[in-house]
């Protein structure tokens, strides 16, 4: 399949593009981040994932890009202008989730540094979030930026 055809066939299944597609495509082999929201689906040999609902895709965005902004001093970036390089907006997008639900308070006990955080629905924290907080912009980001610091992807295996 060339690779304007995968783009264009892509672009056909994800109408709605989930902003988290690296989130829940990257969960270490043990789905660590789900969404109610997310429609997962093959193409060729790569997977992607589109958003059911387009209004809940603005919210994630919207959190997503203030997420991307606060996190440029742990990321040593000058400037963030659209998605980053993908172990950082893997680091910026699952440590963030793994923030707010600490934040909120989801997992119902403390959770470790070194504990894996199941993020059950993004589309539920995000609401929560919004619910609470009101704006993007009002969240305790010091707070949040901190389990993106913590978060370790996947380690590169030894040659």
């Amino acid at each position: 399949m060339e690779e304007d055809e995968y783009k264009s066939t892509y672009n056909e299944l994800a109408a709605v593009r989930c902003v988290f597609e690296k989130a829940l495509s990257n969960s270490q082999g043990n789905r660590q981040v789900k969404c109610s929201l997310s429609q997962h689906f093959c193409l060729a040999d790569r997977e992607g994932y589109s958003c059911k609902n387009a209004q809940a895709s603005i919210q994630c965005k919207i959190f997503l890009e203030q997420l991307r902004e606060n996190s440029r001093f742990v990321l040593k970036l000058h400037e963030v202008n659209g998605p980053l390089p993908h172990n950082m907006e893997i680091r910026v997008q699952v440590g963030g989730l793994k923030g707010l639900a600490k934040l909120l308070d989801i997992n119902e006990h403390k959770i470790k540094v070194d504990e894996p955080v199941t993020i059950g629905n993004i589309n539920q924290i995000i609401s929560a979030v919004k619910k609470q907080y009101g704006a993007a912009s009002n969240l305790p980001y010091n707070k949040i930026i901190q389990s993106v610091v913590q978060f370790q992807g996947r380690q590169r295996r030894q040659r």
